[in-house]
């Protein structure tokens, strides 16, 4: 006759299992948070930071080829991108400098005619809507000039 063999190792194998198989989402929409009662957990949801509004663009002197972009300090906001456009104010706008900490932001230009946005963050990855377009400015080859 054959002895039995102890069902420990088997019995932690079936537990593992049925703890992972718990642990697991059916798919990434169906999770569920539930807390044990007692429980001081707490929930919160924070809106998109505001547009920056009043942004403008001057020139830091007509002998210069250098831009100062202002705006009002978005509440909440911990940077700021800087975008720019070289073809109009409805044109692609591209990120031009990020991380700025400032509600200013001056730049040295070569010879084009721009147009300049500001897009406020909370945290790193939470954005809100793009400013509206700064009115043109042009670098010469004698300076800046603001039409």
């Amino acid at each position: 006759m054959l002895a039995p063999r102890p069902l420990a190792s088997l019995s932690a194998v079936v537990v593992m299992v049925a703890l992972f198989a718990t642990c697991l989402p059916a798919s990434g929409s169906n999770w569920v948070l539930s807390l044990a009662a007692g429980s001081k957990g707490e929930s919160k949801a924070t809106a998109a930071p505001a547009a920056p509004s009043g942004v403008s663009a001057a020139c830091v002197s007509s002998s210069l080829k250098e831009v100062t972009v202002s705006w009002n300090a978005v509440t909440d906001a911990t940077t700021y991108t800087i975008l720019k456009s070289t073809t109009s104010a409805t044109g692609t706008f591209s990120s031009t400098a990020t991380g700025v900490t400032t509600t200013t932001w001056t730049t040295t230009l070569t010879a084009s005619n721009d147009w300049f946005k500001v897009e406020a963050y909370v945290g790193t990855h939470w954005v809100g809507a793009q400013s509206t377009a700064t009115g043109e400015t042009t670098i010469s080859a004698s300076g800046c000039i603001q039409p």
